[in-house]
């Protein structure tokens, strides 16, 4: 996803000390499929694996050229069976229009179907894995440069805010002189 600088940044301000996400791990209910299908959905190279005295438990996928790592844990070994049908928590950034439409045609290809759409953040392609996890691929991505909140409605809709509905403690700094924690009162609405 193109990364924007937030309100007030100006270009080049100073180095960030952590500059990229590294790895993301998926849990999954059956690792061979998963890998076999994150592998060839996304050119990958399987080049780690998890194992336990009950047998293996993840494995690790990369893109060295990306420099990105997908792990994938077995469900059923994690704490609390995590699931994330439903979601997307893997989002990568196509080059360009052409190149997300590759992928789409190496989907087709292996018998993957897929949706596309355009939001406030871009044109997206997804994907969803054996387990029902979206993977989405953006393209076009632009995103708004402040705040932006959706709030999913029952019937399926989706409207729009531009204030924090959640309520975070402010930030805390490494001096503890003078910092106190104080809560945003930002209004929290149950509905949109």
């Amino acid at each position: 996803m193109a990364f924007i600088d937030p309100p007030g940044a100006t270009a080049g301000a100073g180095a960030r000390d952590l500059q990229r996400i590294v790895q993301v791990t998926i849990p999954v209910s059956d690792l061979a499929r998963s890998a076999a299908w994150y592998r060839d959905l996304l050119d990958l190279r399987y080049v780690r694996e998890f194992s336990d005295h009950t047998g293996v438990t993840g494995c690790g996928l990369v893109d060295w050229q990306a420099r990105y790592l997908l792990a994938l844990r077995l469900r059923s070994t994690t704490a609390g069976g995590a699931d994330l049908r439903g979601e997307h928590p893997v989002i990568l950034e196509a080059a360009d229009r052409a190149a997300a439409e590759r992928v789409q045609t190496r989907a087709t290809g292996l018998g993957i179907p897929s949706t596309a759409g355009t939001h406030v953040d871009g044109s997206w392609i997804e994907f969803l894995d054996p387990d029902g996890i979206a993977l989405r691929i953006v393209h076009s991505a632009a995103g708004p440069r402040g705040f932006l909140g959706v709030c999913f409605s029952a019937e399926g809709g989706a409207e729009l805010y531009d204030a924090p509905r959640l309520r975070l403690p402010a930030p805390r700094s490494a001096h503890p002189a003078g910092d106190r924690a104080r809560p945003v009162t930002a209004p929290s609405p149950a509905s949109c």
